[in-house]
């Protein structure tokens, strides 16, 4: 699930301000909460949280795939993503980003969920940290690599690819000397039902064009709006990056998620939940080829 709106309406923002929980969005908003690690620290933090997977048929290094989670932390779905991957050959890190905080499954649904902590742009630092992981690992070719993320996940995916795309660090990763973090060895990115409203910070002009950004909306999404994806890959588009956006008719927000929250305006689909994974699959045998 994702902000709820919470920050967008006028009442809903007063009484953050009135509860005093204001001071963490704003903390968020200008950056001065937001600690900050060199890639190596933030290669740590997240390592222990971090389940890198091989195919037990692998007899060299292969590509692999970087998975990042909704708010409100891992679920079945990013499983389910993970066992088609590597039945296809693939190696996979599933990152838990919010387990590496030590935020719970309370936490992440009345904190994460609602944008007082842990925003796309400072969860971004977790995408180049998984880079680094991966690049370590003698059994990934670390030059074929894919992105994929779900929600907060994809918000995040994006933040990254803008980073990239503008040559600097995302603003949890201390960097003052040496080259910038990037995403090399990076060939393709999936976002599903990605947040993209207030507060991302991308406006989808800088997007690291050599990587392919493909997304599935959900027209029915009322967590994740995808009119706000839309306007941001029109720009993206207008600024000569094409991006492969779908809005899938008749959908609810995570409607790949076979064991949702009990939100009624999540709504597990199965057919689409199959044919959303066989198209990723596709495009990884495309753009991840030797």
């Amino acid at each position: 699930m994702m902000f709820n709106f919470l920050l967008r309406a006028i009442p809903a923002a007063l009484a953050i301000a009135a509860t005093g929980l204001g001071a963490s969005a704003s903390s968020n908003a200008s950056g001065f909460g937001v600690p900050q690690r060199t890639l190596e620290e933030q290669a740590d933090l997240i390592r222990p949280f971090t389940d890198v997977r091989i195919p037990e048929t692998a007899t060299g290094p292969v590509p692999a795939v970087l998975m990042f989670h909704g708010c409100g932390g891992l679920r079945q779905v990013q499983e389910d993503y993970a066992r088609s991957a590597l039945d296809a050959g693939y190696g996979v890190l599933i990152i838990g980003s919010n387990a590496a905080r030590g935020i719970d499954r309370f936490a992440a649904m009345s904190q994460v969920c609602t944008g007082l902590r842990l925003w796309g742009r400072e969860r971004a630092a977790d995408v180049f940290a998984g880079l680094h992981i991966a690049r370590e690992d003698s059994r990934i070719d670390a030059s074929r690599l894919a992105l994929i993320g779900w929600s907060h996940g994809g918000w995040t995916v994006l933040e990254a690819l803008d980073d990239a795309g503008r040559n600097v660090a995302p603003e949890a990763l201390e960097h003052s000397t040496g080259p910038v973090p990037d995403l090399a060895g990076v060939r393709t990115a999936m976002t599903l039902y990605p947040y993209c409203g207030f507060p991302m910070r991308s406006n989808g002009r800088e997007y690291a064009r050599e990587i392919p950004l493909h997304a599935i909306l959900a027209e029915n999404d009322m967590i994740a709006p995808p009119g706000d994806c839309e306007r941001l890959f029109e720009r993206s588009e207008t600024a000569g990056h094409r991006v492969d956006v779908q809005v899938w008719s008749g959908l609810t927000h995570a409607f790949d998620e076979p064991n949702p929250p009990p939100d009624p305006r999540i709504n597990f689909d199965l057919d689409a939940a199959e044919q959303a994974r066989s198209d990723w699959l596709e495009t990884l045998s495309l753009e991840l080829a030797p």
